[in-house]
Parts: C-alpha cells; structure tokens; sequence
C-alpha cells in the first residue's frame, strides 16, 4: 500500500499550484493521464453549422479505465489510505461505471472492494461490467430496494471494521475535489491557447459530484462559463438542492485544509440542469439520444453510451439548435471510458463465477462479440438459479 510520501509524489496538479498548502495537507494519488486532451468537434460543426464546438476528452484519462472516475478516485483512494481503510463499500446500479472503476483503481492500491448493486435494465454495457467487476476482485452484493441497501450497509458498519464507505458514483466531498482540480486544469489550457473559455459547459448530472465540482470550480478559477448538467438519474437523485449542498461541501471541505480560499454559498437557483433529457428512466435509451450517438460516432468517430453520455451530447445538440446563433464556445465534457475490454470479456465471460443473485442478468447474452451457446443457460437452470 503506499504511502503518505508516495501519494504525494507527484502533486504539482492544477489546484494545488494554485492553493500550494492544499497539496501540503489534502492526500492525493495520480491515477490518470492529465490533463485530458481538448479538442475542437469541427466535423460535427460543419454538421450543425455552428463552429464552436469543443469536446473535453475524459474518455481518454487512463490507459486502465478512463472516463470520470478517475479524477474523483484519485482523493478518495487516497483519504482511505490516510484513514487506513483496507475495503471499499460502494453502491450502484447493475452496470455502475463508478464500482467498476473503483474496483480497478482500488486493486492496484491493495484496497478491497464490495460494490452493492441495485436494479437496472440489462444490456450489453452491464454484462460486461459484471464481468469485469468479477474478474477484477470485487465482492458483488445484489440489493433488491433501498431498504435492503440500507440494511446492508448497516450490517458492514457493526461487523467489520476499516472499511470505507463511498457513495453512488463517488459524489462525496473528498470525490468531488476531483472536478474542482478538473475546472483549473481547463483554465490551464484556456490559459495556454488550447481551447477559448467556454461559455457553457455541458457534463451528465448522475450523483452530482461532476457537475457540483465544475460548478465550484469554475468560480474558484475566476471563469465566467455556465456549467450545465443533465440529468440521467432520478429528480430525487439528481436535482438543484442536492447540486448546491454537494458544492457548498466541497467548499467548506477546501477551506478546512487553506482559509485563503474564498468560501462561496451556492443556492439552488445557481445551479443550471436541463431536466427534460432523461427519458423514462436511468438506462433507458432515448430517441435523442441515439441520435445524438449517430451522429457524433458517424462524424468525429467518437463513442458514447446511451445512459450517461448519449443523452448529455443529445442536450448539446439541442441547445446549439434551439438557442444558440452567436458562436459562442460550448464544451462537452466526455465523461465516457474510452478502454476497450473486448479481450478480457472473451476470455475471462464465465458469468457463472458471479454470485448466483446476478445469474438471471444474463438469461440472454446481450454482448455481440461473445457466442450465445457459450454464455446461455437454460430456462430450467436459471430457474434454480434464481435467488
């Protein structure tokens, strides 16, 4: 496991350049390939008719697992390390980008991890992602409502000690320190001619670390850029009150470590979400956003999915379409994972190695690189299986 001296090695980050006795004192552990690139959509431009489209390429973060993750493991995993937490207790749906990604990150650090799932529909994404949750170590938890999360969180809590509890996608203070330290990284390259200021800034609004920590960001670095976020989750998840109260944390969270900092008070009203985006529910592909996916895929030759990233570019295209006619520059922020596991999956798509809760997630093998002989069970086999 490293050490305090060895988490710290390499802190000449963005924040910490800026807030020097915030790298002295705020553990951190680099993880990703920073700063991510930006690049200019001057295909999809053409396409549009708007020429100021600009895409922040988290896809490509890492070489391990990519996306945005990254930025918010890097201080999470690190305060475990400083706390001595030896396992990782996380949440989210079946196919969580946020408990794969920590599992990864967590294993090279000699962190465990128990990721407690939930519910959502089955695709290929998710087949995959339990795969690759098995194969990377993770101990898989099925959880059949919220009270059933509840009650086994509250039994890690009384019969096992060191463990570190993480919240959905990683939105806690300490994660969203990530995306803080992201907004002066973009400043950065404003700074150096990479990319103009953007006048907004479109991220996905899932658990609200993303955009609450632009938000707070972008403040902090003295940009005038309006961070949108879009949500892809439940209001009750994902909405303005939830988004302020995360950032005024995270806030309060930086100026523990340096009272220098400004302290600013974000207000539900501050926080910009274009709500109308989400469709019929978290996972659920939308028109838009297959759209949205075509046409960025067909000419920029970029990836998304359909349950964060697709729906995000599809309030992007809508924007520029519906509102925009002075060529102001718009960011996305691609919070996608851009590694491809195809190789691991083909070899290593034993689901039968999962717990027996998850089997019924793959009554149908849904990943097309794979043979659905080698893959399927029969009705009367599942049927036992089911737990």
């Amino acid at each position: 496991m490293l050490k305090k001296a060895e988490m710290n090695q390499n802190n000449r980050i963005p924040l910490f350049e800026r807030y020097p006795l915030l790298g002295e004192k705020l553990p951190w552990v680099s993880l990703g390939n920073w700063p991510s690139p930006v690049q200019k959509l001057e295909n999809i431009g053409r396409s549009l008719e708007y020429e100021n489209i600009w895409i922040k390429r988290d896809d490509k973060s890492s070489d391990e697992y990519g996306g945005n993750k990254v930025r918010k493991l890097e201080f999470v995993l690190a305060d475990a390390i400083k706390n001595k937490n030896n396992t990782i207790v996380t949440y989210g749906g079946l196919g969580t980008n946020h408990g794969l990604a920590t599992t990864i990150y967590a294993r090279q650090l000699g962190i465990r991890t128990i990721l407690v799932l939930h519910n959502q529909p089955v695709t290929d994404h998710v087949q995959e992602n339990l795969l690759l949750d098995s194969l990377y170590g993770a101990r898989l938890v099925y959880a059949t409502n919220k009270l059933d999360v509840l009650l086994k969180t509250v039994g890690y809590q009384i019969t096992n000690k060191n463990l570190y509890f993480l919240p959905l996608g990683g939105s806690s203070p300490t994660g969203g320190l990530g995306f803080v330290n992201a907004a002066f990284e973009l400043k950065q390259q404003v700074l150096s001619g990479q990319v103009p200021e953007p006048a907004y800034i479109f991220c996905p609004l899932g658990t609200a670390g993303t955009l609450a920590g632009l938000t707070l960001g972008c403040r902090l670095a003295e940009m005038k850029t309006r961070v949108i976020g879009v949500r892809v989750t439940e209001i009750g998840l994902s909405n303005e009150e939830k988004v302020s109260k995360l950032a005024n944390r995270i806030g309060a969270l930086l100026c523990k470590y340096d009272k220098s900092l400004p302290l600013f008070h974000f207000k539900p009203t501050d926080i910009e979400i274009m709500h109308n985006f989400f469709g019929k529910g978290y996972g659920f592909s939308t028109p838009d956003g297959l759209e949205a996916m075509e046409l960025i895929r067909r000419t920029e030759n970029i990836e998304l999915e359909v349950t964060y990233t697709a729906k995000t570019f599809a309030a992007v295209v809508n924007f520029i379409r519906q509102y925009l006619s002075d060529n102001v520059p718009i960011l996305y922020w691609h919070t996608y994972n851009g590694v491809d596991f195809t190789s691991q999956i083909k070899v290593n798509h034993d689901y039968t190695k999962l717990p027996r809760s998850f089997h019924w997630c793959f009554e149908k093998n849904l990943i097309p690189y794979l043979n659905h002989e080698e893959t399927k069970l029969t009705g009367e086999a599942l049927q036992n299986e089911r737990v």
